[in-house]
């Protein structure tokens, strides 16, 4: 078994965290600002569109700045242990629907609460064009990661992390060169922003596991914490903002939230984006009320309000668990289990309406685009 490096134990001040909004990814900013230098990022995004594969060579070809980004970015660390990554994939098979529900619902309307950092999906319009592709590309990701042996040659979990760290190059390059772009709110996709929301994936999941009534074994929420941590570093996550413990990290996503939360016009429009995809998903008007009543559990009040969340309905939610189109909620009775079930439905509606049957079979792609309109 492999000996994990441990990350001292933070606290997580205004000092230490300040100026890592100034600073973005030095690596992966090199390869992309070579790509528009020589003028071939459709070239580059063309010949990417096929690399999948963990183990799969990269293209020949390709700018040597970007063919170095590959080569250093695919080193997984010494301490990355194949045993606990194992257990913690495990998860996703057990809590599947809860996960990804979670994820919608908890993890990216707190990211979307960070006033500052929700600019950089505004202002791309990643999220407030195609909010349907995109919420399904992140759900993917997910699986990506999280799926059996995704870090072995033969899968997908670090070429899709390296894919999204050119993602978040490219929007450094195009954001920073906009003139609306405002300094005041660091460098787009920032260190500080990475690492919050890098916690939103590996603390505040199995967070929202437990408001769901799945208190996850210490084991089981550390094995699932130190895959994220692998994939943090896979994304360009500096080492001192990439904790080694679940409770570090949990102390440093409730200090960025407790610098970065605020209203802001980003945040309420990219969560709109969650709730009409919710709605979407969802079979009928009756369960109209889930997506609010799930965001305020899962990600909290002041949150929502944050990002104007309306009121929660569990009273539509106690009509539809008595309706014969409950997709299995069962009878009306605690709150929290009837919110476990509705999650868990939600979940499940996902992958099977989204990542399997509304891209007609095929799995989603992370594309390195050649700007920041949809591809």
């Amino acid at each position: 078994m492999a000996t994990e490096m441990r990350v001292p134990a933070m606290k997580w001040t205004d000092d230490l965290l300040a100026p890592l909004r100034k600073t973005g990814d030095p690596l992966a900013d090199a390869a992309i600002e070579e790509i528009y230098a020589l003028g071939r990022q459709e070239q580059v995004r063309q010949a990417l569109l096929a690399l999948e594969g963990n183990s799969e060579p990269v293209p020949d070809g390709l700018p040597p700045k970007l063919q170095e980004y590959f080569t250093r970015s695919a080193v997984l660390p010494e301490w990355a242990d194949p045993e606990l990554t194992a257990r913690g994939q495990g998860l996703l098979g057990r809590y599947q629907g809860h996960i990804t529900s979670t994820l919608l619902c908890g993890s990216l309307p707190l990211c979307y609460s960070c006033g500052d950092g929700a600019q950089v999906l505004y202002h791309s319009t990643r999220l407030t064009q195609g909010v349907f592709r995109r919420l399904m590309e992140t759900a993917q990701f997910v699986v990506d990661v999280l799926e059996s042996g995704s870090l072995a040659p033969g899968a997908r979990g670090v070429r899709t992390a390296q894919k999204i760290r050119l993602l978040h190059a490219t929007m450094r390059y195009h954001l920073s060169r906009k003139e609306d772009w405002d300094t005041s709110w660091g460098v787009p996709v920032n260190q500080e922003d990475l690492a919050a929301t890098l916690m939103c994936f590996s603390v505040i999941i199995p967070r929202g596991l437990a408001r769901l009534g799945i208190e996850l074994p210490s084991k089981d929420r550390d094995a699932f914490f130190h895959i994220w941590r692998i994939i943090g570093q896979v994304l360009g996550v500096e080492e001192k903002v990439n904790p080694s413990s679940f409770d570090d990290g949990a102390a440093l996503v409730d200090a960025v939230l407790r610098r970065q939360q605020r209203p802001s016009e980003a945040g309420i429009v990219l969560t709109k984006g969650i709730l009409d995809f919710i709605r979407e998903i969802l079979p009928t008007p009756l369960f109209a009320g889930v997506g609010p009543t799930l965001v305020r559990h899962l990600a909290g009040d002041r949150t929502a309000d944050f990002v104007s969340v309306p009121p929660a309905d569990h009273t539509r939610l106690v009509l539809a668990a008595q309706s014969p189109l409950s997709m299995g909620y069962g009878k009306a009775g605690d709150t929290v289990p009837l919110l476990a079930r509705a999650s868990n439905e939600l979940g499940l509606a996902v992958f099977k309406q989204g990542l399997r049957l509304t891209n007609k079979g095929r799995r989603y792609q992370w594309q390195v685009p050649t700007g920041l309109t949809p591809a």
